[in-house]
């Protein structure tokens, strides 16, 4: 069993943190109670800090073999077994009888495929309940119920993990805990099953992932309680009996549709999402302690998708193809910035389920199919999601920390116009053709980006550092660069006229054909530059250092103060 120990915990910095009010002056040295709650929300947002994991899961009451051929997992993802007939109540429908025939099969399929099996472990048998009612009708009499026994649970992990061995990748210890559908127990009870289990799993297979039973994030009261009573008892044990947290994240079935026309739809419910998890993990850090080393041992989603409303109902929205892209994109980069490790797709199927907004088997299946294939093989150098492991600002809301979430997605032709991007990490990103008009950008990172097309068109962009940044056809007419570092930038024809470069940074930089017309360049550094064939006119240059730059088809007519001493 995982025991408590005291590690030093190296955490990677998510989210930036305003010193302001976070220690008391009279108390330099102490943590103030919102002080140490961020800190514990940086350990767990940091404690896998990439979605190094992005796999599938099944819709329920599905045909299993047909049609799921054209729609085959990628080679290599774990692939969730839940609601295929391989629950507990269905390998051992008697006590001491165990039928293997279908799990083996399912098994096996998943093999033949190149997948990994991760098998969700739990719906109680009506022989073993304490309460042999408990439990939605779908699911069978008694599977709610905890056992009246913990040795018949004990038995049938037993059986499962020695039959398989390391066959099975991975293994959920209970699916969505916080609902009576599932789990009418007490977190008492669950987290006993949980001790024992892990200990029998990891004999059988130590480096099979052992994951915590699952809680659903949208029902945020509930995943509050659940997860409070739950997480207590680790506190209280001093063991860990599992390798990650694992929730389930489905935005409401009206996400992003009760908002003007023109706003981002899918932006909006991927942003639900992230509010309800992040929800999910200021009740956990409040029931651990933000020095809890149960904060640093990662989070499975195991189920995600968008548009869930309640069993039979429709989704409010049926997002297009197109949208599901998004929804995609999204969920990888945002599962990044909350230190989520593996992110399972929720229904990969060979017809539609209604119940959910984004279908993977309607026309838009080979193209999901492929978005996903790119995620999956790009990692965390993948120059797309740069910016959402960079810092992000924080809003306090009462006891509660939430982050402000962009609206944007950071890749080439996309649009961030307006979006709060103040000391956004985008170094060495491509934003060619993005439009960030309007945006706030304040000591944005932008070192070593293509700009090609880019639009900062009145961005406030104070302090913003573009050192070694080259591009074609940058509009930089932003509300202010001033203070902003454009030293060894490599820019054709770049468009700023009438705007506010005060104390700007310009070494060695190259400037080939810029019109920076009627622009204030005070006390502005331009040691070492080239300036061929670039407007001038009409600047303020009063304080400008020219030392060493190279002049030539320049037109300063009407500028005042320190221009070059040679023009050509």
């Amino acid at each position: 069993m995982k025991t408590f120990v005291s590690p030093v915990v190296s955490i990677t910095l998510v989210l930036a943190i305003s010193s302001i009010g976070l220690v008391s002056p009279a108390h330099a040295s102490e943590k103030s109670p919102y002080q140490s709650k961020i800190q514990g929300l940086k350990t767990l947002q940091s404690a896998a800090p990439s979605a190094n994991e992005f796999s599938l899961s099944v819709a329920p009451q599905v045909g299993w073999d047909a049609g799921l051929e054209s729609l085959r997992p990628p080679p290599g993802a774990m692939y969730r077994m839940w609601d295929l007939k391989v629950a507990w109540r269905d390998v051992n429908p008697q006590q001491g009888v165990f039928d293997w025939s279908i799990l083996d099969r399912r098994i096996a399929l998943v093999e033949s495929w190149g997948g990994r099996p991760f098998l969700v472990l739990g719906l109680t048998p009506q022989w073993a309940a304490q309460n042999p009612g408990a439990g939605d009708p779908r699911w069978g009499a008694g599977s709610a119920s905890p056992p009246t026994n913990i040795a018949y649970w004990n038995d049938y992990v037993r059986a499962v993990a020695g039959r398989y061995g390391g066959r099975i990748a991975g293994y959920e210890l209970w699916n969505e805990a916080n609902l009576t559908t599932f789990w009418q127990g007490s977190a008492s009870e669950l987290f006993a099953m949980a001790q024992s289990a892990y200990d029998i799993i990891k004999t059988s297979n130590p480096n099979a992932v052992v994951a915590a039973p699952s809680i659903t994030t949208r029902l945020r009261g509930s995943a509050a309680r659940f997860t409070s009573a739950f997480a207590g008892e680790v506190a209280n044990s001093g063991s860990i009996p599992f390798n990650t947290w694992t929730i389930h994240s489905y935005p409401n079935g009206d996400a992003g549709r009760d908002f003007d026309a023109g706003q981002n739809f899918p932006r909006m419910a991927a942003t639900q999402r992230a509010d309800d998890i992040v929800s999910w993990q200021n009740a956990l850090v409040d029931a651990l302690g933000a020095d809890s080393p149960a904060l640093s041992i990662g989070i499975y989603d195991t189920e995600v998708n968008y548009g869930l409303k309640g069993p039979g109902i429709r989704p409010g929205v049926d997002w297009s193809s197109e949208d599901g892209n998004e929804l995609m994109d999204y969920t990888y980069a945002d599962s990044r910035l909350l230190g989520i490790t593996a992110t399972f797709w929720y229904e990969y199927t060979a017809s539609d389920y209604p119940l959910l907004g984004v279908q993977w088997s309607n026309a838009g299946g080979n193209q999901l199919s492929s978005t996903w294939d790119s995620l999956r093989a790009s990692g965390p150098s993948d120059q797309r999601f740069n910016s959402v492991s960079s810092p992000l600002s924080l809003s306090r809301d009462g006891d509660y920390v939430i982050p402000v979430f962009k609206s944007c997605f950071i890749r080439p032709g996309t649009s961030c116009a307006g979006d709060n991007l103040k000391d956004v990490n985008l170094s060495g990103a491509n934003l060619a053709n993005m439009d960030f008009t309007g945006a706030y950008m304040k000591n944005a990172n932008l070192r070593s980006t293509t700009l090609d097309d880019t639009n900062f068109t009145d961005a406030y962009m104070k302090g913003a550092d573009f050192s070694d940044a080259i591009g074609a056809q940058t509009k930089l007419g932003a509300r202010s660069l001033a203070d902003a570092n454009f030293s060894r930038v490599r820019l054709r024809s770049p468009k700023a006229t009438g705007t506010s470069f005060l104390r700007s940074k310009w070494i060695e930089a190259s400037v080939f054909k810029g019109d920076f017309s009627s622009s204030n360049f005070y006390k502005s550094n331009f040691e070492g530059a080239s300036l061929i064939a670039t407007d001038m006119r009409a600047t303020k240059l009063r304080g400008v250092s020219w030392e060493r730059a190279e002049v030539r088809d320049s037109n300063f007519g009407g500028s005042v103060g320190n221009s070059p001493p040679r023009r050509g």
